[in-house]
């Protein structure tokens, strides 16, 4: 008995799990989806597509069809391709990049009723944030980026669920999915476009782990915990001592996942808002701001140096979604293209600006993503302390929120009564039959539409 046991036993025990979790997954799904959409048409996924050939699965509000393999790594990169995705502070993980494109693919494949989708759903996540808080933050600290690292897991474990997998099989799909894990931090430094792919890795990684593991292709057993095994190559934790815990014993991870309201790394927006707070009680523009200094914790701190030469990296970098916050009140997707990255907003504040971490500030996280800042003009200031950012389950977003942040990524490739229709359409997933033909936006022939 082990982590890999009871991760096993979790899964094939999930037969019925609460309903706030179930409410959870179809938020979490709509917001994924909305994602996916606006995604494929821009970016990296974009330079993706032409390189993969046509195949038989329809791509969720596009035009065109890809092999499995590659629906998921086309999918997974779209989700991870804006920085709009969910994700879980406490292991800084993004599950949802991993986990729905994955299952996207088991639906458009075969009948799937929605109720089971969003069970499966479930079971990725809350392997993706077990795992990635139980090492988290040794794991990143040794260069790996979490989403790609533990996303295979996640894929592999909800995959498995969905195919009905019994205890020995869904055992050897973690076995292949541990051997499909990587990717590294170093885009920090730039050459972020790489980010984008380790959603699109991880998705494809855990899909195939489990197909793999169903077509024969045997793996190590009590590959978590075992020597020279995930925990001990990832997390340096000595074999055997790795353990889990996990739901009911544990609180389900998966209600406790955020939604992103803005277009950039998680770490930078609790600096973000606190700014703008600062700055809207001073009542200052961003031209007579004379300094704006940011106190937080060690990882978001590593964030400072971080330019601003293409749109990924740009998205990273402190400086510059404190410029466009500062004198626009927002980080939107159109403040980091080519044109507002030519504005040299980030070039005027830069000299006014100051951020550094402090042991306070650690202490707090990872329970909180802790940032004070102030916001000087002249011989006034204001200082706002952020315990979190918007979209997390201390600042929820609401419903509305998020049908708001879908229709607006996902009109544009559809058109507004399309967006629409599919919205409710996937609100009601739970009790679809066919839960592929929801997840593609496939309404009319479901009789769904106006």
């Amino acid at each position: 008995m082990g982590a890999t046991s009871d991760l096993v036993g979790f899964s094939l025990g999930l037969t019925n799990p609460p309903e706030q979790v179930l409410r959870a997954a179809t938020r979490h799904l709509i917001d994924t989806l909305g994602v996916v959409v606006a995604g494929l048409g821009q970016g990296v996924a974009a330079q993706l597509a032409p390189l993969q050939p046509e195949g038989g699965l329809p791509l969720p509000g596009r035009p065109g069809a890809r092999a499995a393999a590659d629906h998921a790594y086309l999918c997974g990169t779209a989700a991870h391709g804006l920085e709009l995705d969910d994700g879980y502070r406490e292991g800084s993980v993004h599950s949802g990049v991993a986990v729905v494109p994955a299952l996207l693919v088991e639906a458009l494949s075969r009948p799937v009723a929605g109720r089971d989708l969003l069970v499966a759903m479930a079971a990725g996540y809350e392997t993706c944030c077990a795992v990635a808080a139980t090492l988290h933050p040794a794991l990143r600290d040794r260069g790996f980026h979490p989403t790609s690292t533990v996303g295979p897991l996640g894929a592999a474990l909800g995959v498995a669920r969905l195919r009905g997998f019994d205890g020995a099989l869904t055992e050897r799909a973690l076995g292949l999915a541990a051997s499909e894990a990587g990717g590294l931090f170093a885009f920090l430094g730039g050459g972020g476009e790489v980010k984008r792919l380790h959603g699109g890795l991880a998705a494809r990684g855990g899909l195939m782990a489990a197909r793999l593991a169903e077509a024969g292709v045997t793996a190590p057993e009590g590959i978590l915990e075992r020597p020279s095994g995930y925990a001990q190559a990832f997390g340096g934790v000595a074999p055997g001592a790795f353990s889990l815990s996990l739901p009911p014993v544990a609180r389900w991870r998966m209600t406790d996942c955020y939604i992103k309201p803005h277009a950039c790394c998680r770490h930078l927006q609790p600096a973000m808002e606190a700014m703008i707070a600062a700055q809207a009680k001073l009542g200052v523009t961003a031209e007579e701001v004379t300094g704006v200094e940011v106190e937080t914790y060690s990882i978001a701190a590593a964030h400072a140096g971080t330019g601003w030469g293409d749109m990924a990296t740009a998205q990273l970098s402190f400086p510059y979604v404190l410029a466009q916050a500062l004198y626009k009140g927002r980080a939107a997707l159109a403040d980091f293209g080519a044109e507002a990255r030519g504005e040299g907003l980030a070039e005027a504040l830069s000299p006014r600006l100051t951020i550094r971490a402090s042991e306070e500030m650690d202490a707090l996280y990872p329970g909180q993503r802790p940032a004070r800042v102030t916001v000087r003009a002249g011989d006034r200031s204001a200082e706002v302390f952020a315990p979190e950012a918007s979209g997390s389950p201390d600042i929820p977003v609401t419903d509305a929120a998020i049908e708001e942040k879908f229709l607006g990524l996902v009109a544009p490739a559809v058109g507004d009564q399309a967006a629409a229709d599919w919205l409710r359409a996937l609100w009601s997933i739970g009790t679809a039959q066919d839960a592929g033909a929801v997840l593609v936006g496939r309404v009319a022939e479901l009789g769904l539409s106006d």
